[in-house]
């Protein structure tokens, strides 16, 4: 009977969204940012759908040789707000029209929870944006669900984050 491989078994840990830096400093010395980017191309790096930069962590060091996989980032992962959440959703929808959240050019680690959440909020969203005309009115749009969403978490019809 055959031994299944590390990269072939399920994971039990959770998937955590991370910039290259983070995979490369799994490495010592780091990996070269060349050779990351040839490991991208080759499907060992696992990109994260959607959000340019980010790779998946867990999948990825899985693909690496075999590498086992880590329950947690090596940093704390910070806890988004709704409205983080949101943003980041919105510009899965459409990334030409809605900006990066401003978070997301630092952040060096996304939790699942978080990813899975704006994945939840651009399908809800995407057809009534696709919908919309003119930029403006999808920006308007976002603007809407935005304040609708801090109006409940006031009213504590809705918990942050």
């Amino acid at each position: 009977m055959s031994r299944t491989s590390i990269r072939n078994e399920p994971s039990s840990y959770p998937e955590y969204g991370v910039n290259a830096e983070v995979i490369r400093r799994f490495f010592d010395p780091p990996l070269a940012s060349s050779t990351f980017y040839d490991l991208v191309s080759k499907g060992k790096v696992t990109p994260l759908p959607g959000i340019r930069g980010f790779y998946k962590l867990n999948d990825s060091l899985r693909r690496l040789l075999g590498l086992r996989e880590v329950a947690k980032p090596p940093q704390d992962v910070p806890k988004r707000s709704t409205e983080e959440i949101i943003r980041l959703g919105f510009h899965l929808i459409d990334p030409g029209v809605f900006t990066a959240p401003t978070w997301l050019l630092l952040a060096e680690v996304i939790d699942s929870a978080d990813y899975h959440h704006a994945e939840q909020v651009a399908a809800r969203h995407s057809a009534q944006v696709a919908e919309l005309e003119h930029d403006q009115l999808k920006s308007n749009y976002l603007q809407g669900v935005l304040t609708i969403t801090a109006i409940m978490e006031a009213d504590g019809q809705v918990t942050a984050g």
